[in-house]
């Protein structure tokens, strides 16, 4: 079995089909990113503080002063993994709300961005969403990052309030509801039932639809999104 990216959206295919008589040769990652990959999956089933850099080590197959060499502490290894994570969200979300384009386009493109992102992402990312990662002092940078991303898009929707386009309400709780969606999507990221039954679209189309003054005018909406979608992915501009 393999991963082919279908529209945006990663799904699991039979490689051995004759749709897929080419292969592609893929270099294996190199020392420093097999320590970051062995890294988030003992992270997300051990937490931070249940995980040694000894384990980390055995995990990728080198020596512990060989670990040391890439990462001096799991402290610079767990703001590596958050750096890769959420600077590139916080990035294309500050893009997004930079654009000229209506707060529900923007919204509407960062959701079908990030779930893309998400089920991409070659790191399981789900020790970042626990309560233990959210409130550990040593990570305030990964905090921060959070804090970031949540007040861009709390003000998305404010945004959208205030001109009309969105339906009046508690907007925090509406960028709670969001961040809901996109902790739920990385809770699974790693499962094969995310990898094929991810729809973006169909996420996006979920809460804009809660949260448009005119419903009727999601399909404008999804339209204005998909050409703001580049924006959100650092690899295309």
């Amino acid at each position: 079995m393999g991963l082919r990216i279908d529209n945006g959206i990663r799904s699991v295919v039979d490689m051995n089909s004759t749709e897929n008589d080419e292969t592609t040769a893929v270099d294996p990652p190199d020392t420093r990113e097999r320590i970051l990959i062995e890294a988030s999956r003992l992270l997300a089933v051990n937490g931070y503080h249940g995980t040694t850099t000894r384990e980390i080590a055995a995990a990728v197959g080198i020596s512990q002063p060989s670990l040391f060499f890439h990462f001096p502490t799991k402290r610079a290894i767990a703001e590596e993994l958050y750096k890769h994570d959420l600077l590139p969200a916080v990035a294309g979300l500050e893009r997004l709300v930079e654009a000229d384009a209506s707060p529900a386009a923007k919204l509407y493109a960062m959701i079908c961005g990030e779930i893309t992102r998400i089920v991409n992402s070659p790191y399981d990312m789900r020790a970042h969403i626990s309560y233990e990662v959210l409130n550990d002092p040593d990570l305030a940078l990964f905090q921060d990052l959070v804090n970031q991303f949540d007040d861009l898009t709390h003000s998305l929707i404010r945004s959208g309030q205030e001109s009309g386009e969105f339906a009046e309400g508690d907007s925090w709780l509406a960028q709670q509801m969001v961040s809901a969606l996109l902790a739920r999507a990385n809770l699974f990221a790693t499962t094969d039932h995310l990898k094929r039954h991810s729809h973006p679209d169909e996420a996006a189309t979920l809460i804009l639809r809660s949260l448009l003054a005119e419903p009727d005018a999601l399909e404008g909406v999804r339209r204005d999104a998909m050409v703001l979608l580049p924006l959100y992915d650092e690899r295309s501009v």
